[in-house]
């Protein structure tokens, strides 16, 4: 299986982080892939088209993705294209992570599944799926790490006409794209807090106006309705 670690070209201390840590995996082929960067890296221009209509991201969220939030969901983007293009299950990661003792010999468990988190940022309510498997019912966050087929990349992308919101947001949104948001616990994957967050925070802060805190606050209210419904449709069979 190949994996891919997303990193920047300058963060030399994360790479060399992980090409230790990786050193020791056996069976797995690593690659380091460029994360797409907002600043003279034409890759960003390319997916320019998804986030062209900002008005849907404050509807939604009262404010526009930030630059890095961007780059970050076209570095993911790309992933899921490669993963179609090649047809073959991946798993993504990013390289501010440490693996768990019982990653290698784990990641056969996977192998029935269209997409599953190797950790779950945030884990509130919980479905057991199969074993280690567990089926999120609410939004658990993180682009950490995950495995990916092509199956759950085509519908990452079917609906991905429009950035609206974080990448690992997107992730949640099963009612939206119909893959499930599994995660295995325990987790396979931790993250290294020796590192801070690369996408940045600027326009993170940026003052909300009140008729969007309206309708953000309206579309909470649907989308929980829309995470109800669809978490019936698929526990009642």
């Amino acid at each position: 299986m190949k994996a891919f670690i997303i990193n920047l070209k300058n963060a030399i201390e994360r790479k060399e982080s992980m090409q230790q840590k990786i050193a020791s995996i056996q069976g797995i082929d690593f690659y380091f892939f460029d994360a797409i960067r907002y600043e003279n890296d034409e890759r960003f221009l390319k997916y320019e088209q998804f986030w062209k209509k900002e008005y849907i991201t404050r509807l939604y969220r009262g404010k526009p993705l930030s630059l890095g939030e961007k780059a970050c969901f076209a570095s993911h983007y790309a992933l899921w294209e490669y993963c179609i293009s090649y047809q073959e299950s991946i798993l993504v990661l990013e390289d501010d992570i440490e693996f768990m003792p019982n990653f290698s010999s784990s990641l056969l468990k996977l192998k029935d599944f269209e997409f599953v988190r190797l950790m779950a940022l945030f884990e509130k309510k919980r479905h057991q799926v199969s074993g280690e498997i567990y089926e999120a019912l609410e939004g658990i966050c993180g682009t950490q790490g995950y495995f990916l087929t092509p199956r759950a990349a085509q519908k990452f992308i079917a609906k991905a006409k429009i950035w609206f919101t974080p990448v690992d947001n997107y992730l949640d949104k099963s009612y939206l794209h119909g893959v499930r948001n599994l995660f295995f616990d325990p987790p396979l994957i931790i993250e290294d807090t020796r590192f801070e967050s690369c996408i940045g925070h600027k326009g993170r802060k940026e003052k909300i106006k009140f008729c969007n805190k309206i309708s953000k606050e309206v579309f909470t209210f649907l989308e929980s309705i829309w995470r109800r419904v669809y978490g019936w449709k698929n526990h009642s069979r």
